[in-house]
Order: structure tokens, then sequence, then C-alpha cells
């Protein structure tokens, strides 16, 4: 197959739209991870916040520090 008929321009057109395919595919997969990373900090916030001891209790209030 012979394709030096092909313009310069033309391949470069067919080289851009498939980079550009490549491009948006990369955008959307790097926006779901970052759904993803925001879903799973909010979750360990929220486990963390539940292993607090309340307000009212007294523990960790006082430190013995002994020598």
């Amino acid at each position: 197959m012979d394709i030096s008929g092909v313009s310069n321009s033309l391949v470069q057109q067919i080289g851009n739209s498939s980079t550009q395919v490549g491009d948006a595919i990369s955008i959307k997969m790097l926006r779901k991870s970052l759904d993803i990373q925001a879903s799973q900090a909010t979750r360990l916030i929220e486990s963390v916040a539940k292993s607090m001891p309340e307000s009212g209790s007294r523990l960790g209030r006082h430190i013995d520090i002994r020598v």
C-alpha cells in the first residue's frame, strides 16, 4: 500500500484527533479517581470522628508524666 500521496496535514490531523481522544479518556479517568479518593477520605474522617471519646468524658484530659 502506497501512502506517499497522503498529505502531511492529513496525517497530522489524524494523529491529533487520536491524541485528543486519549487525552479525554485520561481526564475522565483522573476525575473518577479523584471522586473515589474524596469519597474514601470522607469515610475515613467520619470513622475517626466516631471513634473519638465524647466531649463530656474525662478520658484524655490529664496526662501523668513521671521520670
